[in-house]
């Protein structure tokens, strides 16, 4: 019954939603025709979900943001989608809020907290539809709204999310976030079973420790300054219908553990 009830949100938001047009980059052919046929059927998609308390009101807005940003974008055969290019820079100005980021691990206030989700939730329906991924990177460690490996960052001006449409019809994008919940599904002209997307840990990378010492402890005394963490190496596979797959590798570095120790 909730799937049903998400479904039915996400079409009934997605009727009353029209493309940005202050990012309308020309990503399709200027001869296409873009009737509903053109994107009856859908290819893949992937919903995640948002904290939206007060809390994280910076982020949740953020997060909607970005998704209205990059609905409606129409990828002609052979045509590439930036998301930095299409969502914009993140800042105050374009009407982003201040929110905590990732960080080498830790977790700063910045502009933009949140888009990275959307990203992430572009990048798993991608896969799901069969785009081809262009450009992608994952975190500095694993994140609680994606499987670890399927994670897109993404930093204006640095670090971008590119996927590529290698079908011989046009796609479109449709991303929505309402209530908390965040769906990207990616549609086209033709029945497409989606890929099986598969995340495995293959490798666990231990932490290594780092003690420094410090005068103001007693001798022999021990204390955890940081506890750092393990790494992974993580197996990304996505299987169409026909048996084709499609695999990578991504990598999540181990964090040292720093100890403080006696003279």
């Amino acid at each position: 019954m909730r799937t049903v009830l998400r479904l039915g949100v996400f079409l009934a938001v997605l009727s009353n939603v029209s493309a940005p047009v202050a990012h309308a980059i020309v990503l399709r052919d200027a001869t296409q025709t873009t009737t509903s046929d053109a994107f009856a059927e859908v290819m893949g998609e992937h919903e995640t979900t948002f904290l939206v308390d007060r809390a994280h009101a910076g982020r949740a807005h953020n997060v909607a943001l970005a998704a209205s940003l990059l609905d409606g974008v129409v990828l002609a055969p052979g045509a590439e989608l930036s998301f930095n290019d299409r969502v914009g820079p993140r800042t105050l100005e374009a009407g982003f809020r201040e929110a905590p980021e990732l960080h080498d691990g830790h977790l700063h206030e910045g502009v933009g907290g949140g888009v990275c989700q959307v990203a992430t939730t572009l990048h798993i329906a991608s896969l799901r539809a069969g785009l081809e991924i262009v450009e992608h990177r994952a975190h500095s460690i694993p994140l609680s709204y994606a499987p670890a490996g399927l994670d897109a960052t993404v930093s204006y001006g640095r670090i971008d999310f590119r996927v590529r449409n290698p079908y011989a019809h046009a796609v479109r994008v449709r991303a929505v976030a309402v209530e908390g919940e965040l769906v990207v599904r990616i549609e086209g002209a033709q029945a497409h079973v989606p890929a099986e997307v598969e995340a495995t840990v293959v490798r666990t990378i231990e932490r290594s420790e780092t003690r420094v010492v410090d005068a103001a402890l007693e001798n022999g005394a021990r204390v955890v300054q940081d506890r750092g963490r393990d790494g992974v190496v993580v197996r990304v596979r996505a299987t169409s219908a026909d048996g084709t797959q499609v695999e990578r590798t991504v990598r999540y570095g181990a964090s040292a553990r720093v100890v403080r120790v006696g003279a």
